[in-house]
């Protein structure tokens, strides 16, 4: 920056940018003259305000993609999918006597064994 008193070169003694623009200030070294300088926004503060942005994009996004997307059918736990019908010759519950889990607290195997060791 050049001085407006004596027209020689200013150095620059602080830039700050805490309130979101950058702010410098110059002292001339012949003179003592001081002065300052706004240089616009700050690159941190435009980086935040594109932050929020894009947050408050993703959520109207995600937003509307939860109100237009369809209820998915109701699949048993362990089923992220459709669950695959029981292909014929294939061993099933009904096939080895066994019922579906009435306690969902035993395990098809531990139901399995029980009905194994009952002599079935």
């Amino acid at each position: 920056m050049i001085c407006t008193q004596c027209g020689s070169l200013m150095d620059q003694t602080d830039k700050n940018s805490f309130s979101g623009r950058v702010i410098r200030e110059y002292l001339c070294q012949k003179c003592g003259h001081t002065d300052w300088e706004d240089d616009g926004v700050a690159l941190w503060q435009v980086l935040h305000d594109a932050r929020e942005q894009d947050e408050a994009e993703a959520a109207a996004r995600a937003a509307e993609n939860a109100a237009t997307a369809q209820p998915e059918s109701q699949q048993p736990p362990g089923c992220p999918r459709a669950c695959p019908e029981p292909v014929e010759g294939s061993l099933a519950f009904g096939d080895l006597g066994v019922s579906p889990n009435p306690n969902p607290r035993t395990s098809l195997w531990q139901r399995l064994i029980n009905h194994v060791r009952r002599g079935k």
